[in-house]
């Protein structure tokens, strides 16, 4: 009955042929695996090798882009050994005050743009002062670890600091270069943060 109208072949007005419902379903049914599939993959996209199990055997383009997105993260963590900073980092009792605690929230670049920096927000308690916001590279050195610096374009007067991030223990420092007003020590020494 319905099913049977489906079937049917339809014509437009000019006399050309225009595929039935039931004809155009495959195509609308690709079309719709498709946008979810690229849905999928955009969201997944910080961890390409998850997505193995979502392509279907003898689809060329779903490997493909497969290919391309484990290309593009390795070429991540290679050209950008920034990434290993992102997430949030905290010092306890920083610069020898006790029960103030630094924070440092380390942005994950965006996945078009280059890795020349990644976007970090330093955030004190507020009598210590706002947050400041920070460019942050990372070179190689001898002995594995990487000589990190922090530069603010913000201030009125652009300035950057050093520090080192050591992998093997993952410890991050930033080297304000005085003790604050009242503190004792001039480096932070942040640790990852479940926070």
């Amino acid at each position: 009955s319905n099913l049977r109208l489906l079937r049917f072949h339809q014509h437009s007005e000019n006399g050309q042929y225009r595929p039935s419902l039931f004809e155009a379903m495959p195509c609308l049914l690709k079309k719709l695996l498709a946008i979810v599939a690229l849905c999928t993959m955009t969201a997944l996209s910080e961890d390409p090798l998850v997505l193995d199990d979502a392509c279907v055997p003898g689809d060329g383009s779903c490997g493909l882009e497969l290919l391309q997105l484990r290309a593009a993260s390795k070429l991540v963590a290679q050209d950008c050994p920034e990434s290993q900073l992102v997430g949030k980092w905290a010092d306890e009792d920083a610069l020898g005050f006790k029960t103030i605690t630094v924070k440092l929230d380390v942005q994950a670049p965006a996945n078009s743009a280059s890795c020349d920096f990644v976007n970090a927000d330093l955030i004190m308690p507020s009598y210590l002062g706002p947050p400041v916001h920070y460019q942050v590279t990372m070179a190689p050195t001898e002995d594995g670890k990487y000589k990190v610096k922090y530069y603010n374009a913000l201030a009125n007067l652009p300035y950057s600091h050093e520090g080192e991030f050591d992998p093997k223990t993952q410890l991050l420092t930033e080297d304000l270069g005085h003790p604050m007003p009242g503190g004792t020590e001039t480096v932070l020494k942040f640790f990852k943060s479940s926070e």
